[in-house]
């Protein structure tokens, strides 16, 4: 009975102090230590792999960032030049436009101011010619009335009467500009009649032939100075018709230019209006495409620096 007491309590004894011997312990601690080194190596080589990928990533879109910032950094400096430059030609053009308007305004001033002078002068030198004609007209007819009455009785016209009438004919002519010729032949006609009237006062009296020779003098006289007042009359009539015509075709080319100068150079300040909104508007994209991209570079460089000292760490 007792040798079997002993057996039990041997068999189990035996595992307790198999399992206090020190070298099983270690083997089993080292056993566990490995196991989990391991697993902490897995999990933090993974974890590397995972920050090594995200710093590819990145690196990989702040690049395609900065490069897209810069392109268009590059489009937007481009446009914002362009727009520039359309504006200083629209300005130049403006300026250009305006002069020719403004020269046209004054030339069509200018040209409307000999017009109505022309005008005026035309109207004045118009009725003083029909004036001379209607009396030079009117003289012939009552000169030759009464030579047809009784050529004795027109020689015997008082000189006043017919020195009167030939100094008013030559106030008349004097004003629409005859020549001297006329003037002269017209005045010696009168010196003759007051040397016959003064030979009247002799005994006898003058042939009749000799009044009728006088008086178909003044009426050549005063015919031909008719004839040259209808012919001045006329020129006058001509060269103001074509005065006239000049200065309406004149008048609509200028005020033509102008219309065109003045539509052109509101569609240019339209179009310079438009350059300098879309010049603002690039400067503001482009001061925010600065910004990112300088946003861009310093992550950029973040992502580098981080990356690089846990790399080395």
């Amino acid at each position: 009975m007792q040798h079997w007491s002993a057996l039990l309590l041997l068999g189990v004894l035996a595992p307790q102090v198999a399992c206090e011997n020190p070298l099983g312990k270690v083997i089993q601690l080292l056993d566990s230590l490995t196991t989990k080194i391991t697993k902490e190596g897995e999990e933090e080589a993974k974890a590397y792999a995972a920050f090594v990928e995200w710093c590819d990533d990145a690196a990989t879109n702040t690049g395609f960032a900065i490069k897209t910032a810069t392109a268009r950094k590059g489009k937007l400096e481009a446009a914002i030049g362009e727009e520039a430059g359309e504006i200083s030609a629209a300005g130049t053009k403006i300026e250009e436009l305006a002069g020719s308007i403004a020269t046209d305004e004054a030339d069509l001033k200018g040209a409307t101011a000999v017009r109505e002078k022309e005008s005026s002068d035309f109207v004045a030198s118009e009725s003083e010619l029909m004036d001379v004609i209607d009396t030079l007209g009117r003289a012939i007819a009552v000169i030759e009335r009464e030579m047809a009455k009784n050529p004795a009785a027109f020689a015997q016209t008082n000189t006043k009467t017919i020195s009167g009438l030939v100094k008013t004919l030559s106030t008349i002519v004097d004003a629409a500009s005859f020549s001297t010729r006329d003037k002269d032949k017209l005045l010696g006609f009168v010196q003759s009649r007051q040397a016959a009237d003064d030979d009247d006062d002799e005994p006898g009296a003058p042939a009749a032939a000799a009044y009728k020779s006088h008086s178909g003098g003044i009426i050549d006289v005063l015919e031909d100075l008719k004839e040259k007042a209808e012919e001045q009359l006329g020129a006058l009539r001509k060269a103001e018709t074509n005065a006239r015509h000049n200065y309406a075709m004149l008048k609509q080319s200028l005020e033509d230019q102008m219309a065109a100068d003045t539509k052109d150079m509101e569609e240019t300040k339209a179009a310079r209006a438009a350059a300098e909104e879309a010049k603002a508007t690039a400067e503001g994209e482009l001061a925010e495409t600065v910004k990112e991209l300088a946003n861009s570079k310093s992550a950029l460089e973040t992502v580098s620096s981080d990356c690089m000292q846990s790399a080395a760490d």
